[in-house]
């Protein structure tokens, strides 16, 4: 590599990148606190993942070159680096869940407990990001996803690097790096549209950021070779600024990662190329090599590995919301904890000159094999929570045990998933004949709710009852001239049938189902009913009204205070349906709606959420999580309505009449 701009600069410390891991940490950490102005602290983990594949690739290449490299050598520093403080947070983590938890989120949680001692955790939590999920904010191990992704990373990363550097005479690094990172990236970007999650927790839609720090080696060497650091500071300073526009710009609504994330991905990129070349006068690099900067930087593994399941724990035991008094408490707590572990185990196990993976001590050699036992012997312990009842002895008097809960979630799903969908009408017996009218069920995930309660009030199937499938799936729906389209697949089949002419022929009736069908999100639902409407005017629109939200799973509150009362108490309750002409889009979907249900109305006296049924007349909860009806309530509720309104079946079946309500439920 005779090439100055094929080679990989030798890396020494850095007293920088200590800056930018404090930098990239204290986002992070204050984000999870909930402070304002930090919404979008966690692009922290973008600046370490930028960071990871600075430094990896560097070692990496510079060992090859020196022909030093050992891929034992370089397994056994990462093991040894970053498993002995993960496998201490994870057994501490899991006494205070034993502690605190019910039994159905003691599954729950050892479940990702044993994943995130096998660095699969990202794979876990992206399995379970559908709507049965709980609040990320009650996760305590949620933020291992993020290691899981850098331990991937280091699997196969020494690997590519070393078949690079065999085909260096006809492959320039460069260019390989740079082709990894515009690929990469258009590739996240892509697969944010078709799957946000799987995007934002697996490896392939994140290598790019890795690829983009090992570009940054080659860009740190070529500002080396100028003659001023003016380059450099520039570089430095809209390094720092992408990062903080990030942090400050960027919250739950951006569409993550999708192209915003390349803003701190470019900016730490450019914090690693600048660093070792700006001035030493420049105020950033001041900043940056400060001694407390240079301290969190020191400790940023240990901070990130405590934070979070100290303030999750905290969370589930008292509640979502943090106090300004309660923030701080608990930013005292993480430092402590953060002291303790990095003093007390990470320094102990791991120092960043002292193992070169050659040290023949009987300590080094005991050390993989040690953490190893470690691992298992925590996992195997903490699984039998997972694969049993969620160690249901620490609470005898339990009302739902962990199957009871995952059986009602499954029972919604049972009439609605036998039942006849846009995408299988020719082929499943429910679907009727080819001439029968249909009536549509078209939502979100609550589309199950708005099936489970029409089907309820129809004796014998006297309706030809289809369900759409769940919009969720849909991601972003455009318009193509009078198309409707979608990334993914199995919705535009779904979406071209709907709009077929033979589909939109045989409609009699669209019942709109939604857990805020007003809110303003809700815009191409109403583009979509308002098509199907001018599609075939004699088409009727129905809209189910929402319920209630609860902060928590219904299940948790029963479980806590043995009474489903708990999940209409207000101080539980996030959302409540009760002024629906509030919502952004009252008045314009109303204005296509020929029936509102109003679920609100039905349920609760006087329209107070204290007073609203919660559970079956035999006991049954109206919902499992946090807001999706179970099927017994759902039945309840379409039985209980079309009680007060025999003549809605007929309402459903016939046809509308241009100026004319003489049929009305």
């Amino acid at each position: 590599m005779d090439s100055c701009n094929d080679r990989a600069i030798a890396l020494t410390y850095r007293p920088d990148i200590d800056g930018l891991r404090a930098i990239a940490v204290l986002a992070v950490v204050i984000f999870h606190l909930g402070v304002p102005g930090f919404d979008g602290g966690y692009v922290g983990v973008d600046v370490f993942f930028v960071i990871s594949g600075f430094l990896i690739t560097g070692i990496i290449l510079g060992k090859h070159e020196r022909g030093e490299f050992s891929f034992s050598a370089f397994y056994g520093r990462r093991i040894r680096r970053l498993i002995p403080p993960l496998v201490v947070t994870v057994a501490c983590t899991v006494i205070g869940a034993a502690f605190l938890f019910t039994a159905y989120d003691m599954v729950l949680f050892a479940r990702s407990a044993v994943a995130a001692l096998f660095s699969v955790s990202n794979i876990v939590f992206f399995a379970e990001s559908g709507y049965w999920d709980e609040a990320s904010e009650l996760k305590p191990l949620l933020h291992t996803w993020s290691l899981a992704v850098e331990e991937q990373f280091y699997l196969f990363w020494p690997a590519l690097l070393a078949g690079l550097f065999a085909l260096r005479r006809r492959l320039s690094l460069v260019a390989a790096m740079g082709a990894i990172t515009v690929a990469g990236f258009g590739l996240s970007v892509w697969y944010t549209r078709v799957d946000q999650a799987a995007a934002f927790y697996l490896l392939p839609f994140r290598v790019f950021q890795f690829s983009a720090g090992a570009l940054a080696i080659w860009g740190a060497a070529w500002l080396a070779n100028q003659e001023s650091p003016r380059l450099a500071n520039l570089a430095l300073y809209c390094g720092l600024v992408l990062i903080g526009i990030s942090v400050y710009a960027l919250g739950d609504g951006s569409q993550f990662p999708g192209w915003v994330v390349s803003v701190p991905t470019a900016g730490a990129a450019l914090c690693l190329m600048a660093g070792a070349q700006a001035g030493p006068t420049n105020p950033a690099t001041t900043a940056l090599t400060s001694p407390l900067a240079l301290w969190l930087g020191r400790v940023s593994y240990s901070m990130y590995l405590v934070h979070w399941p100290l303030i999750a724990l905290y969370r589930y035991q008292y509640g979502m919301a943090l106090g300004a008094l309660e923030q701080l408490g608990l930013a005292v707590a993480i430092l402590i904890a953060t002291v303790l572990l990095h003093y007390g185990v990470e320094r102990r196990v791991y120092s960043r000159a002292g193992y070169s993976g050659t040290a023949s001590s009987t300590r080094s050699k005991l050390a993989v094999p040690a953490i190893v036992l470690s691992v298992v012997t925590i996992a195997g312990i903490t699984g039998t929570a997972w694969l049993g009842d969620g160690w249901q002895w620490r609470r005898p008097t339990t009302v739902l045990s962990p199957e009871e809960v995952v059986a009602g979630q499954q029972l919604r799903l049972r009439d609605y998933l036998a039942g006849c969908r846009l995408d299988n009408l020719q082929q499943n017996e429910q679907c009727g004949d080819a001439d029968s009218p249909l009536v549509l069920v078209l939502g979100n995930s609550h589309e199950t709710d708005g099936y489970n309660f029409i089907h309820a009030v129809q004796p014998d199937n006297a309706l030809t009852l289809i369900s759409f499938g769940n919009l969720n799936p849909c991601g972003d729906i455009g318009r193509d001239g009078q198309r409707f389209t979608s990334d993914d697949a199995s919705c535009q089949h779904r979406l071209d049938t709907l709009f077929s002419d033979e589909v939109t022929a045989r409609l009699r009736t669209v019942v709109y189902s939604s857990n805020q069908p007003f809110a303003h999100n809700k815009a191409t639902t109403l583009q979509l009913l308002e098509t199907l409407k001018a599609s075939n005017p004699s088409v009727r629109i129905v809209t189910l009204g929402g319920y209630i939200n609860t902060e928590r799973r219904c299940s948790f509150y029963l479980s806590r205070t043995g009474s489903t009362d708990s999940c209409a108490q207000p101080d539980n309750v996030t959302y409540f349906a009760d002024y629906p002409q509030d919502r952004r889009l009252y008045r314009e979907i109303m204005g296509v709606t020929d029936l509102f249900i109003d679920k609100v109305e039905l349920l609760c006296r006087g329209r107070q959420v204290q007073t609203c049924a919660t559970q079956t007349p035999d006991g049954t909860p109206a919902f499992y999580d946090r807001h999706h009806l179970s099927l017994p309530f759902a039945r309840y509720a379409g039985e209980l309505y079309v009680a007060q309104h025999p003549k809605l079946l007929t309402f459903l079946q016939t046809p509308a009449v241009r100026n004319s309500d003489a049929i009305q439920p």
